[in-house]
């Protein structure tokens, strides 16, 4: 009896154990690619490509993707790319329920630095607490959590 009970427990802590190292996720509707800013390879499945950097490399996604780490805790951060015929700044600030704390004016567009309650990652920017920065240029509007860490 003891050991069907111990057979039991290994079979499901094994279970918890494969579920938690491959987790699906899909790029949020209306955004065409996800990136991950990581000093380790995040994702389990190919990624389109990833762009090399000093500190860190970005790993660019199109579609849904298997995460080794559901929380995305080895990351730096992830952005969101939306096509600007198909999105718009004030949509996607509601859509993440984000405070936007100040604006920036770009050559072709803006940033807005904002905050959303509930997510950990947060960068100070002018004694503000920032985990949303939006960026609307000539073609794109990036949502980056806690900034965008790539161009844009």
């Amino acid at each position: 009896m003891r050991s069907i009970a111990v057979y039991i427990l290994a079979i499901t802590f094994l279970s918890l154990v494969v579920l938690g190292l491959s987790m699906q996720i899909k790029v949020p509707e209306g955004a065409v690619e996800m990136q991950i800013y990581s000093k380790t390879e995040p994702l389990s499945e190919k990624c389109g490509y990833v762009d090399k950097m000093s500190n860190f490399n970005i790993y660019h996604y199109e579609k849904t993707i298997g995460i080794k780490d559901g929380r995305l805790d080895n990351t730096l951060g992830v952005a969101y790319i939306y096509p600007k015929e198909s999105a718009e700044v004030s949509e996607l600030i509601d859509k993440f329920s984000a405070k936007i704390r100040f604006t920036q004016d770009l050559e072709d567009g803006a940033t807005y630095y904002g905050y959303c309650k509930g997510l950990d990652k947060s960068v100070e920017i002018d004694g503000e607490k920032i985990n949303i920065q939006i960026v609307s240029n000539k073609d794109n509007i990036i949502v980056g959590f806690p900034l965008i860490m790539g161009s844009y």
